[in-house]
């Protein structure tokens, strides 16, 4: 079983990055814009069909990938029972935010593109910042859960032979990926500015199903 819910952890991992470069795919040229650049000028030449599928498929692909970390917790627990009962809590607490995350910054580019004829841009730009302010601590913290607590106790995983897979694989995880994405922007912001980032911390979320898969 936990080779297969691995595999249904990578299915649903590679389908949220698909998800993440639907919506923030925006090509050179982009503009942050607003008080707090919150907006991107790119969202109006975006079709509200990919906001939409994005929502869809990281609906689809959260629940998958839990299962991808339900197969890590049982690896885990092979030989450390308390860690994979700490993994298993972070990691249930981080997916009930996967889809609160993806669909809160959808909601932005669908705001800003209804509305950007219709008022005022600054009344645009402060609902934008009022939503993003009462969602902050909620995002942030399930946000950690997901991508810095399951990361973290990994890689602990894998440095005391916790799991049997090879330390290379500390780079695999959704932290390390997203760190080497913004290596990525810092090298060349116009280049990686889009790829390979916005799509790292769900790779990541994959890679944890296929750690399971070659674990088991």
């Amino acid at each position: 079983m936990d080779i297969s819910f691995g595999f249904l952890g990578i299915i649903g991992g590679l389908l949220c990055a698909v998800g993440d470069s639907l919506l923030d795919f925006k090509g050179a040229g982009n503009q942050k814009l607003g008080s707090k650049k919150m907006i991107d000028s790119k969202w109006l030449d975006m079709s509200f069909g990919r906001f939409d599928t994005s929502i869809i498929l990281a609906a689809i692909g959260v629940p998958l990938y839990f299962l991808g970390f339900i197969a890590m917790r049982n690896q885990i627990a092979l030989n450390d029972e308390r860690l994979a009962l700490i993994f298993f809590l972070v990691a249930m607490v981080g997916t009930t935010g996967g889809l609160f995350i993806h669909a809160t910054v959808c909601l932005s580019p669908i705001i800003y593109k209804t509305l950007q004829e219709k008022v005022a841009f600054e009344v645009i730009d402060e609902l934008i910042n009022r939503i993003f302010k009462a969602v902050l601590v909620p995002f942030a913290v399930l946000f950690f859960c997901l991508v810095i607590g399951t990361s973290g106790i990994v890689i602990y995983a894998i440095l005391t032979d916790v799991l049997s897979l090879s330390r290379w694989f500390i780079f695999l995880t959704p932290l390390s990926l997203m760190l080497i994405g913004w290596i990525f922007r810092l090298i060349n912001k116009e280049i990686f500015a889009d790829f390979p980032g916005i799509v790292m911390p769900s790779v990541g979320i994959a890679m944890i199903g296929l750690m399971a898969v070659l674990n088991g």
